[in-house]
C-alpha cells in the first residue's frame, strides 16, 4: 500500500471511529435504530416536596419504586423548578424560557414558539402526553396539546382529549387518573417500541385535594404520626400548625397513602419497560413541579377542618424554608432522579451541579441528537453532568414568578429582591435561608442586587 493510500486509509478509520464516538450518547446498538435517540419518559408529580420520598428523608412514606430508580440512576440534589407553582414550571419544562418572560402574563405557552415535544417531533420522535396539562386554557380557541407537536393525549387542565363528567364525579378520581395514565403510556411505548419515543407522564399526586381509596390508606393504617419524626424544625412548625386546625393523624396518613400509591403504579411502568425490551435505551425522568402544597386562605383551611384528608398540606420540603408559592427553596428546591442504564452512573448523587427546569429542552434535545442552533433559551445543556460529570451550570437561575418578588442562585449563593429588600444567603452552610448575610458581603450583594434589577427591568410589564 503506498504512502497515500495509507493515508487516506488512516483518514477514513478514524473518521468511521469519531462517527462511531458521536453516536454513542444517542443511539442503543443492536436495537436496529443506529443513530436514533433513546426514548424519553418525563414523570412529573403535582406539589410533591423535595422531602416526600424515602430516598430524600421522609420518615414515613414508602416510596420502594422511585427509591430504586435512585439506587439505578442519578440523583440530583441541587434542582429546581423555574416556578414556584404548577403551571409555570410546566411552561418553563416545554419551553425552555423563564415563565416570566411572557407565560407569567398570559397564562398560555405559545405555540408558535418551539417547545421540547415539537422539537422532538420534528426529529423523528412518536410524542404523548398524559396528564395534567395547564399550559393555557380550558377551552377553545386555548391551544390543543396537537399544536405543541404531540401525537396523543389525554389531560386535565388544559383544551384537549380530557376525561367524561362521569369520571371526574368518581370521588376519587385524582388518584385513579395514575393507573389509567400509566396503561397509556405502557400502551404507547409498546406501539412506538421500533422508533423513539417521548412522553410527557404529569401526574395528580399529590396535588389537592387527594382522597385514597381504603386500599391505598390500608396501607398505612398502622401508622403514628410523630411531628418530631421530621427533622427540619420549619417543617415540625408548620405541621403543628396544620394540627391546631384538623387530624394530623388522618392527613399525614392520606397523603403518604397518595405517594405510595404513585410510587406503585410506576414500578409497574418500570417493569413493562423491562418487559417490552425498552428499559436500556430509555431515559426515565422524575421530578416535581414545585413544593408541597400549604394552607394558602381561609376557605382551605376550612375544608381541611371538615376534610382532614383532602388538602395536601402535610407534605415535606426536606431541609428547606417555605412551601409551594414561595422563591424561598421549599417552594421551588425539587427531587430529581434521572435513569438510562448503562449510560447515566447508577447510584450516583450529584450534590453540586445547580440544575433548572429551563435545562430541560436544551439537556434532553442534545441526548436526543437534536440541534435547537438559533433557539432562544434561558437553559444551559447539561447533558454531561446528567452522564455523570460534576460541572458547574456557568450562569445564575432567576425567578420571577410572584409580583414584587425575584431571586437567584448562583452556585452556593442564593438572592432574593422582595419589594425593594434585598437579602443574601450562603445555601451551602444555610440550606434554610435563615441567616440574611447581605450586609456581611457587600461587595457580593451589590452584584447580585444589580443582576435582579437588570432582569427585572428586562422582563414584559404585567398588565400590558
Amino acid at each position: 500500500m503506498g504512502l497515500r493510500k495509507k493515508r487516506v486509509f488512516w483518514i477514513i478509520l478514524w473518521m468511521g471511529f469519531a462517527c462511531s464516538f458521536l453516536w454513542t450518547l444517542g443511539a442503543d446498538p443492536g436495537d436496529g435504530r443506529a443513530g436514533v435517540g433513546p426514548n424519553i419518559i418525563f414523570i412529573l408529580a403535582d406539589d410533591l416536596g423535595y422531602g416526600d420520598l424515602g430516598v430524600t428523608g421522609h420518615p414515613y412514606a414508602r416510596t420502594p419504586h422511585i427509591d430504586r430508580l435512585a439506587e439505578e440512576g442519578l440523583r440530583f440534589n441541587q434542582a429546581y423548578m423555574s416556578g414556584a407553582w404548577c403551571a409555570p414550571s410546566r411552561a418553563a419544562i416545554m419551553g425552555g424560557v423563564y415563565p416570566a418572560r411572557g407565560f407569567n402574563i398570559n397564562r398560555e405557552l405559545s405555540p408558535e414558539k418551539p417547545s421540547l415535544t415539537s422539537l422532538l417531533k420534528g426529529a423523528g420522535y412518536s410524542t404523548a402526553h398524559f396528564g395534567k396539562w395547564h399550559l393555557g386554557g380550558k377551552n377553545a380557541p386555548a391551544p390543543t396539546p396537537g399544536q405543541y407537536g404531540i401525537d396523543e393525549a389525554l389531560i386535565t387542565n388544559g383544551n384537549g382529549p380530557t376525561w367524561s363528567p362521569i369520571e371526574r364525579n368518581d370521588p376519587h378520581f385524582r388518584e385513579k387518573t395514575t393507573a389509567r395514565y400509566i396503561d397509556l403510556a405502557i400502551a404507547f411505548a409498546g406501539q412506538n417500541r421500533d422508533r423513539p419515543f417521548f412522553i410527557n407522564l404529569w401526574l395528580y399526586p399529590t396535588h389537592s385535594y387527594i382522597d385514597p381509596t381504603e386500599e391505598m390508606l390500608a396501607v398505612y393504617e398502622d401508622l403514628d404520626v410523630d411531628i418530631n419524626d421530621f427533622e427540619n424544625p420549619l417543617q415540625r412548625e408548620f405541621l403543628e400548625f396544620v394540627a391546631q386546625h384538623g387530624d394530623i393523624q388522618k392527613a399525614v396518613r392520606a397523603y403518604c397513602a397518595d405517594i405510595t400509591a404513585m410510587d406503585t403504579e410506576l414500578g409497574r411502568l418500570m417493569k413493562a419497560l423491562k418487559d417490552m425490551n425498552l428499559d436500556e435505551r430509555t431515559v426515565v425522568i422524575f421530578t416535581s413541579d414545585n413544593g408541597p402544597g400549604p394552607i394558602v386562605n381561609q376557605d382551605l383551611a376550612g375544608r381541611y377542618v371538615e376534610h382532614p384528608t383532602l388538602l395536601n398540606n402535610t407534605g415535606s420540603a426536606g431541609p428547606y424554608r417555605d412551601r409551594k408559592l414561595s422563591l424561598h427553596d421549599g417552594g421551588i428546591h425539587a427531587p430529581l432522579i434521572l435513569r438510562w442504564p448503562g449510560k447515566i452512573p447508577a447510584g450516583m448523587v450529584n450534590d453540586s451541579t445547580v440544575l433548572g427546569g429551563v435545562d430541560f429542552l436544551p439537556t434532553l434535545t442534545n441526548m436526543a441528537g437534536v440541534s435547537i442552533e438559533g433557539i432562544m433559551t434561558d437553559g444551559v445543556d447539561l447533558t454531561a453532568a446528567v452522564m455523570g460529570e460534576v460541572v458547574q451550570r456557568g450562569k445564575p437561575l432567576f425567578w420571577n414568578d410572584r409580583p414584587g418578588w425575584s431571586a437567584l442562585r448562583d452556585e452556593q449563593w442564593k438572592a432574593h429582591l422582595r419589594r425593594g429588600q434585598f437579602k443574601l444567603f450562603d445555601l451551602a452552610s444555610d440550606p434554610s435561608e435563615s441567616n440574611n448575610l447581605a450586609a456581611e458581603f457587600p461587595q457580593i450583594s451589590a452584584q447580585y442586587r444589580a443582576q435582579l434589577e437588570a432582569f427585572e427591568k428586562a422582563l414584559p410589564k404585567r398588565g400590558k
